[in-house]
């Protein structure tokens, strides 16, 4: 019997404390502080900025992410990026081709000495695409 009045007494405990109003009453004030600075921000400071210079809303990242190449393209038409070279990889084996021919003394040791030779740079310059096609059996 014993047992059996305390947890009765424990349940209607926790049914009269009022933790849980408690606990969502904090909740509740928490989030309504948050709303009403958020209101008073935006009211005192950012009606008066220029709405020109002002990040990108939030509301308006789902935009973005949609439109993404829109944006991309963009930025690469209208802003002097090297987009360009980057997707031309035979630029990059194109300047290694280069260094490799035009150097000479301690640069030519420090090519060894790294591994760019001939055989590692793949880059077809003239002179090596003629080799290929006399190579070729008709």
């Amino acid at each position: 019997m014993l047992l059996s009045e305390t947890a009765n007494s424990r349940h209607l405990d926790s049914q009269t404390d009022g933790y849980v109003e408690t606990k969502l009453a904090k909740i509740s004030e928490a989030e309504n502080y948050a709303v009403k600075n958020r209101y008073r921000h935006q009211h005192k400071t950012m009606n008066f900025a220029e709405k020109k210079r002002m990040p990108i809303d939030e509301r308006k990242v789902k935009d973005l992410l949609r439109h993404s190449h829109i944006f991309r393209n963009r930025l690469n038409s209208e802003i002097g990026t090297y987009q360009h070279l980057i997707d031309n990889p035979q630029m990059e084996n194109g300047v290694l081709t280069y260094l490799n021919e035009a150097a000479y003394g301690d640069m030519r040791d420090l090519i060894r000495d790294v591994g760019l030779n001939k055989d590692a740079i793949p880059f077809y310059n003239l002179a090596a695409m003629n080799k290929i096609k006399q190579k070729q059996t008709y």
